[in-house]
This record gives C-alpha cells, sequence and structure tokens, in this order.
C-alpha cells in the first residue's frame, strides 16, 4: 500500500469537492467515465432498511487508470493532463474536465471513498489499482497494485456514506431532468454511450418537444450555432458554451433568458478556449467577442421562444375551432372583419391561461371577448372583469395600461416582487428562527441561497465569483478593466494568506467607464460578529489597497460583512451617523489608488431595508406572505439548497408555522 498525498492543503481539497453538491458530483463522476471513453456508465444508489441512501457507486467500462498513471491523475490539483489535450486517449472524444478537480467532488457522497481501476499498464499488463480516501484527511490517498486476470477494463468509484449525511438531493424529482439536460448533446450524438441513473436510462430523446439549431453572427465576423432543445416535463433551464458539439465545459442558469419553458440551449463556437470561457462568466460586461457572443445568444434563444409563443397561439387557436368553442364560425369577408379576427386571436392566445378550460365556460368567455373587441375595444378589460370582477377604476386602469405594455410584462413584474416578498420572509426565518437557524449552515447553505438572489445587495449587481482567492478577485477585476489577466502575482493579505471571499459582485457602467466592486462576506446564523471577523474584512480592503495591480481611479470596492449580530467592540468601531449601514474603513482616497471601503451590516437591517423598497409594489399588489408561504415558495425553487429536514413539509412543523403567523399578524 503506497501514500498519494495531494499538492494542496485538506481545507483546499474540501473547498473544491463542494460537499453540499452531490447531483454535481454525480456528474463529474459521469465525466470522469466518458473521459475515459466508457460505453456504459451506471450510477448506483445503495440503501439501507429505512430507505436512505448508504453508497453511491459509479460504474464503467473505459480505459481505467494504470499505476503509471495515478501520480498524474491523482497526485496534484490542477495541471490535468486533460488540460495538454483536446481528446480522450485515443481520440474517441473531446474531453470535459480540464482542472484535474472534479474527482475530489466524491466527497460530497460519502465520507469514505475508493476508485477500483481495472487497466493496461504501458508493458501491456492488465493491473488493478485500488486508491482509497476519507474526508478526515482529504489530501491523503493510499493506493496499491496488484495484477489482474479480468477480461475487461473499467472503473468503480465507491462513496460510503457512514455519516448519514442527507443526499436527498440524488432523488429529487428534478435529478433527471437535470441528468439528461447536461449529457443531452452526448447522448443524442453519440448512440454508443448508454448512462444508467438509479436504474433508469439517461434518454434525452424520449423528452425532447422541438429540437431547433440556428446560426448566429456577431463581432466582426465571427459564427456561432445555438441549439435548443425544450423539455417535455420539469423546470430545467440553462444555457452552455463549448468549442463544439460535445463538449460544453461553461454551463449556466437559462431563467434570466427565457423563463417559462423548460428547455436547454448549447452555443458552439470554435474560438472557445481556456481564455474564452473563463470570461463567460462576466456574462454581457465580457470584453469583445465573448460579450458579443453572450448578447447574441440571448437574442437568438428570446427570439426562439417569442415565436414558440405565437406558434402556440396558433394551435390553440385550432383547437377552438375544433371543438366548437371558437366564436367565429365562419371565413372573414372584408378588412375589417380580418383586421377584429387578427386582434381576437393574438388577445385570446395571451389570455389562455386564464380562460375556463371546460366548454361551456370557455365558449361563453371566449364570446365575451369578442364583443368587446367588435363593439368597444377601447373596453377590452370588459371581458377581464367578467372573469375575475375587476371594479371600474381598475378595469381603466388596466386598459390604459395594456395600451402602454404588454399583459405578460405586468404579470411578470408583479410575480417578481411577490417572488422577492416571499424570499425575504423565508430568509428572515432561516435567520432569526430559534429552531430552524441552528440547522442554517453558511457555505451549504446561506451561501448557495444568496447566490441566486443577488438583489439583496444591489440591482445593478453582477456575479463574478464565489468562494475564491483575493488573487481571483484581481484577476476578475483585469478582465472587466480589459487587461491581461493571466500571469498575475499572488494577492497576499499582511500575514501572507491569500485570503478567500465568499461572493464578489461587480457593476460596470459602460457610459462612464466606472467600475464598483463589491464583496459579500456571509457568517452563519450562529455567529455573532467580533474583531475576528472585522479584522478579517479589514485585511481584504488593505491587501486591495496596498496590490499595485489593483490600481485604478475609477475603481470603488466596498466589502461587506454581513451576520446576525455583533458584539460591543464591533459596534464602537463603526463611524457615521448612520450604525446601519455599518461603515467602519473608509481611509482617505489616494491619488492613483482605488475606493475601498468596508461595512459591517445586520441581517436585520438587511432584510428590512430590502422590505421597504418593495413596500409600495406589496401593498399595491395587496401581497402580505405568511412564514408558511415564504417557506414553500424558497422549498420550491431551491429545496436542494436547504438544510435536508427543512427540504420537505412536515404536517407538525406547518402548524407550529401556521400559528407563529397567526400571532404575528
Amino acid at each position: 500500500m503506497k501514500d498519494l498525498v495531494l499538492t494542496a492543503s485538506d481545507d483546499h481539497v474540501a473547498r473544491l469537492a463542494h460537499e453540499g453538491d452531490p447531483v454535481r458530483a454525480v456528474v463529474e463522476l459521469v465525466w470522469n467515465a466518458v473521459d475515459a471513453e466508457a460505453s456504459n456508465v451506471t450510477v448506483i444508489l445503495e440503501r439501507s432498511s429505512t430507505d436512505a441512501i448508504d453508497q453511491v457507486r459509479v460504474e464503467d467500462d473505459g480505459h481505467g487508470v494504470s499505476s503509471d498513471e495515478v501520480s498524474a491523475t491523482f497526485g496534484r490539483i490542477g495541471d490535468s493532463w486533460k488540460s495538454r489535450s483536446e481528446k480522450s486517449k485515443t481520440g474517441k472524444r473531446y474531453l470535459h474536465g480540464k482542472f484535474g478537480e472534479g474527482r475530489l467532488r466524491v466527497f460530497a457522497l460519502g465520507s469514505r471513498v475508493s476508485w477500483v481501476s481495472i487497466s493496461d499498464n504501458t508493458a501491456g499488463k492488465r493491473e488493478q489499482i485500488t486508491i482509497t480516501g476519507s474526508r478526515t484527511s482529504r489530501d491523503h490517498f493510499r493506493w496499491e497494485v496488484t495484477p489482474s486476470d479480468s477480461i475487461s477494463t473499467g472503473t468503480t468509484v465507491l462513496a460510503h456514506n457512514d455519516e448519514q449525511r442527507s443526499l436527498g438531493a440524488l432523488e429529487s424529482d428534478d435529478v433527471l431532468p437535470t441528468l439528461r439536460s447536461h449529457f443531452a448533446p452526448l447522448l443524442l450524438n453519440d448512440a454508443s454511450l448508454v448512462i444508467l441513473y438509479d436504474g433508469s436510462r439517461l434518454d434525452p430523446s424520449q423528452e425532447v418537444v422541438e429540437d431547433t439549431t440556428t446560426s448566429i453572427t456577431f463581432g466582426s465576423d465571427q459564427q456561432a450555432t445555438v441549439r435548443i432543445i425544450e423539455w417535455r416535463t420539469g423546470k430545467h433551464r440553462s444555457v452552455s458554451f463549448g468549442p463544439d458539439d460535445d463538449h460544453f465545459p461553461f454551463e449556466t442558469s437559462g431563467a434570466a433568458f427565457e423563463n417559462q419553458y423548460a428547455f436547454s440551449a448549447y452555443v458552439t463556437w470554435t474560438q472557445l478556449g481556456v481564455e474564452e470561457l473563463s470570461l463567460l462568466g462576466l456574462g454581457d460586461m465580457a470584453p469583445d467577442a465573448v460579450g458579443e457572443l453572450w448578447q447574441s445568444t440571448a437574442i437568438a434563444i428570446r427570439d426562439h421562444f417569442n415565436a414558440r409563443r405565437r406558434e402556440r397561439r396558433r394551435e390553440q387557436v385550432e383547437h377552438w375551432k375544433e371543438t366548437g368553442v371558437y366564436p367565429y364560425k365562419t371565413e372573414p369577408t372584408n378588412e375589417t372583419e380580418r383586421a377584429e379576427r387578427a386582434v381576437f386571436d393574438v388577445v385570446s392566445g395571451t389570455l389562455v391561461p386564464h380562460i375556463p378550460k371546460t366548454k361551456k365556460q370557455a365558449q361563453l368567455t371566449l364570446e365575451l371577448l369578442r364583443d368587446a373587441i367588435r363593439h368597444d375595444p377601447g373596453k377590452l378589460t370588459t371581458i377581464l372583469h367578467e372573469i375575475v370582477a375587476l371594479n371600474e377604476t381598475d378595469r381603466e386602469t388596466l386598459t390604459k395600461l395594456l395600451s402602454e405594455t404588454t399583459l405578460s410584462a405586468i404579470i411578470r413584474s408583479a410575480n417578481v416582487v411577490a417572488s422577492r416578498h416571499k424570499f425575504l420572509v423565508a430568509l428572515e426565518h432561516l435567520l432569526f428562527d430559534p429552531t430552524d437557524s441552528g440547522k442554517v449552515g453558511e457555505r451549504d447553505h446561506l451561501h448557495k441561497l444568496l447566490e441566486h438572489e443577488l438583489w439583496v445587495f444591489g440591482e445593478a449587481y453582477h456575479l463574478m465569483s464565489t468562494e475564491r482567492s483575493l488573487t481571483e478577485l484581481l484577476r476578475n477585476h483585469l478582465k472587466l478593466e480589459g487587461l491581461p489577466s493571466k500571469d498575475v502575482e499572488t494577492v497576499r493579505r499582511w500575514d501572507g494568506k491569500t485570503g478567500r471571499t465568499d461572493l464578489h459582485l461587480a457593476a460596470k457602467n459602460k457610459e462612464y467607464d466606472r467600475i464598483r466592486h463589491l464583496i459579500v462576506e456571509l457568517k452563519a446564523p450562529d455567529v455573532t460578529a467580533s474583531r475576528k471577523e472585522l479584522d478579517q474584512v479589514e485585511d481584504y480592503a488593505n491587501a486591495i489597497l496596498s496590490t499595485p495591480a489593483f490600481t485604478g481611479d475609477r475603481t470603488a470596492w466596498d466589502i461587506i460583512l454581513v451576520v446576525t449580530d455583533y458584539d460591543d467592540l464591533v459596534r464602537r468601531r463603526i463611524t457615521g451617523e448612520d450604525v446601519e449601514v455599518g461603515l467602519f474603513f473608509d481611509p482617505q482616497k489616494e491619488q492613483g489608488r482605488p475606493l475601498v471601503r468596508a461595512y459591517v451590516r445586520r441581517w436585520r437591517d438587511v432584510i428590512d431595508e430590502n422590505k421597504r423598497r418593495l413596500e409600495f409594489m406589496t401593498s399595491a399588489l395587496e401581497h402580505d406572505p405568511s412564514i408558511t408561504e415564504g417557506l414553500q415558495h424558497v422549498r420550491d425553487v431551491y429545496s436542494d439548497l436547504l438544510p435536508g429536514d427543512l427540504q420537505e413539509t412536515d404536517a407538525d412543523d406547518d402548524a407550529a408555522l401556521q400559528a407563529a403567523d397567526a400571532i404575528s399578524g
């Protein structure tokens, strides 16, 4: 048995493992099998007598890992052999992994892990490699090699969930749609590849409603393709970018591109190298061709789904005609009738979700709509009065609004406000409830929830990085400035440590070429901030001020420590008249240096500030969600990011929350 010590610390390996994301761990292990040229990959969830997941097993029939490759494959973080190759060993497939970090994600599945790999070494002899590791010492593995008489090669990865951590995300309703979407291009293009997950074959062809590929032009003469696959079920929405039709190393949420259809978009641009892929995280703020690619992709996706909505409206009209509820029985005979018919089809198609499903009620509603259009178009919202009992003032207001915008835009705006209000109610409960706040971890839960709700810190900011070093902050800053970001010197604090920030956000004002950075440092709900936490944030601020590469008169850095509470020493260090703002570090601006300030803020003040911003709209909407409604909203949207026993509704918990709602109401 030989020792294999990774060239990285245990805590660094822990961060790379992303131990709160078991689904991503499965994704990376399957990709490792695909990169090993496997034709069959099987993910097995082994359950205990209580139906909890005890073990996760991933088996493949790839070429395996030989004794000649163990040190290069397992012995270092980063600088993977894949980073110097585009294709797998025999050229069968383009490689997915590049950074040598994917295998470490197995610690998200269990506390003890092992790889058993059958392979042929450089001498042509078949051998078995066994590698074992433990979460108690993540940077330390043991391995041994023995002769093998196995007929076939392949690798089995086994994760033992000895600590009985919740792996419920692996059984959630959206895990199969997520996996199908992730591997869809590969599976649709490679009929020889079979992936089985917990007894179900990942066959995206069964779930494809529409598969459309279009070409886009951006920049001066750059060409790319956008393949949009619409899914039959689920709520999965994603946009992926890659250099070829199989390999999409960068993936982002598609909700900002289209928030109604379930879809996956795959953008192929042959010029997407490592540097270009790293810039995609900047979205439409990315410089030059990458930013233009992002913007052109967004336009292509929106145009596609606008066309699909028009098509769906036409299909609905045809259905009404076939079932006899369509209010026009003959073809139009003149231009006036044709115009009226066109207006009716557009308006009725838009109102489909609000039109009753029963034949008799649908027919009555459509006839009322027809009469409103024919006899008094200015009073079109009368039909909505018949459906939802709008009063006269509201009918007039809606009529005016519909002349200035669209009904769908009004609904979307109201939904954004209502969703944000519910999220704030749920966040307040998770942070302050005596029972549930103790279950909420900073990295596993709070951090991940807020990555998706950045508006809490300001509308203009864009997520640049999460859980990254000060050096990565510098790289992101240089990218925004359009400056080279390679080969930068490591940024260190006064004590020589590199530091690691939680959330790095940025906003770029293109008109005035100004860049505002926001660094958010989070602490678990049970942490009361003291001198230690304040000093940590101040060290980050001084590192930015002391590093020449951060130089820039047009750049501002705000660093905010957000906590549930702080002690008296912290309170005394706050300067300025407004204690809620929490400014405690505000050095005099120096020529050629960025503006750097640091704050400590309590969640109570941040939540109240956001509620005040939403108050006018939520009051106008007559929307005041209860704790139960707020938590249910977060469960519906972010179930896999919540603590295990908060992911599902419990009858006793519901009764207690409803009682609390009644008291607070």
